[in-house]
């Protein structure tokens, strides 16, 4: 592909960006509503509680948390990986299908009616899978391209034939869900190993490419691309099986316990340490920083119910909810940013940390934790307080995270360029 074949290419990333914040916002608000209205009785029916849990982590981890993920693939794919396929016809294609399918759940959510509520959100679950699938050629030529000695290695490549292997299971796992295991197989795939590998990309993409950090030695990624597979493939047969009752509890703490530590360990936490804090300190995004750090407390959080007991919502994982909430939020949103400057050629000493989004964030992490897993909030004490805290919390994170874009779309203090800083490399490959 030409170097002029390369360049319109980039800067396709604006559309997805927005979108994204702009859906992220939504989906709070609609949380939010949810909660204080109740019109379905959720927290005293198990099985309506399960369903509208897997309506939501498909929600979040296939419709807004993607868009922004999807913006940076097309923004950078094609300069990497030197691929022509990421067209703006199949990134329009992709976006509409994944706000329309957003916009299905939503509204079922806001009728009221819980038959209607199913419904409109069996239409929006299956949008998004076709939104997943709607990527396949870009993907395909990702995967046959790859390079196993890439900074990024096998995390580079595999996350797009996994949108294909998602699209189909989401949808196989929705319209079985009658059958015990299902909705948990399903939940399982979306977080332990389609979401959970998008982050794990991001913090090696950041850490290992952009900045050159060298974390982690490229010839060792396979191992540890294997290692990680196996874990949450075990994670999700074992969610599977919890489903029908088949084993226990904390078995399924156990394993996604364990895929929290792997993913710490991916990268090399004291070269991490050493390059982020005191006199070898190099500039980083501190929202990648923060989210990558939150992962060990979430091991721990995760592993706790194993001593202490399951006394927070029935039929609901927390982690996976901390997890696409607090670290992947984090990390995959402060990749993006760190991006967007990338297009404003902003040197990286010049670079400030947006303060109100990150902190908002960390707090609306610690919030949800508390929210989630005490049974005094959201079940027995309604002690709504909590969840307010996060609701406000992430609200404010999310509307300054997109008044950001926006003052940097129309009144930039930098010129903005088609093809950001440090990927023009690639152009001459």
């Amino acid at each position: 592909m030409s170097e002029h074949q390369k360049e319109k290419f980039a800067g396709s990333y604006l559309e997805l960006f927005v979108a994204s914040a702009s859906m992220f916002l939504l989906f709070a608000i609609m949380l939010t509503w949810l909660i204080f209205k109740s019109p379905y009785g959720l927290f005293d029916d198990h099985e309506r509680l399960k369903t509208v849990n897997f309506i939501f982590i498909v929600h979040f981890s296939l419709g807004p948390m993607i868009a922004v993920l999807a913006g940076i693939a097309f923004d950078t794919f094609p300069l990497v990986y030197n691929i022509p396929s990421f067209e703006r016809t199949t990134m329009r294609h992709f976006l509409q299908l994944n706000i329309l399918g957003q916009l299905f759940i939503l509204a079922g959510v806001f009728s009221m009616n819980w038959d209607l509520l199913i419904e409109l959100s069996g239409i929006g679950i299956v949008l998004l899978s076709l939104s997943l699938l709607s990527l396949a050629s870009p993907a395909i030529e990702v995967f046959r391209t790859k390079n196993e000695v890439d900074e990024v290695g096998a995390f580079s490549y595999t996350p797009g034939i996994l949108l294909i292997i998602c699209g189909i299971i989401i949808i196989a796992s929705w319209f079985l869900r009658g059958i015990d295991g299902m909705i948990e197989l399903g939940i399982s795939f979306a977080v332990a190993l389609f979401s959970c590998m998008q982050i794990a990309t991001c913090l090696l993409s950041h850490f290992n490419r952009r900045l050159g950090w060298e974390v982690t030695k490229p010839k060792s990624l396979q191992f540890k691309f294997a290692l990680f597979f196996v874990i949450a493939l075990a994670h999700i047969v074992i969610s599977t099986l919890r489903g029908r009752n088949l084993v226990e509890e904390n078995l399924v703490d156990i394993s996604l316990t364990a895929l929290f530590i792997l993913m710490f360990f991916i990268i090399d936490p004291k070269r991490i340490l050493q390059l982020s804090f005191g006199s070898l300190a190099k500039p980083h995004s501190r929202m990648v920083l923060g989210g990558y750090l939150l992962l060990p407390v979430l091991a721990v959080i995760s592993a706790g119910p194993i001593w202490t007991g399951h006394q927070g919502i029935a039929s609901i994982q927390p982690a996976h909810w901390l997890l696409l909430a607090s670290s992947g939020f984090l990390i995959v949103w402060g990749f993006a940013l760190y991006l967007h400057e990338d297009h404003l050629h902003i040197s990286l000493a010049n670079r400030t940390t947006p303060w109100i989004t990150f902190l908002s964030l960390m707090i609306g992490a610690v919030l949800i934790c508390w929210s989630l897993y005490d049974k005094n909030v959201l079940t027995t004490g309604k002690n709504y307080a909590p969840f307010i805290g996060w609701a406000v919390a992430q609200i404010i994170g999310i509307v300054s995270l997109t008044y950001l874009l926006a003052r940097h779309i129309f009144f930039p203090d930098q010129n903005w360029h088609r093809v950001p800083m440090f990927y023009n490399r690639f152009l001459s490959k």
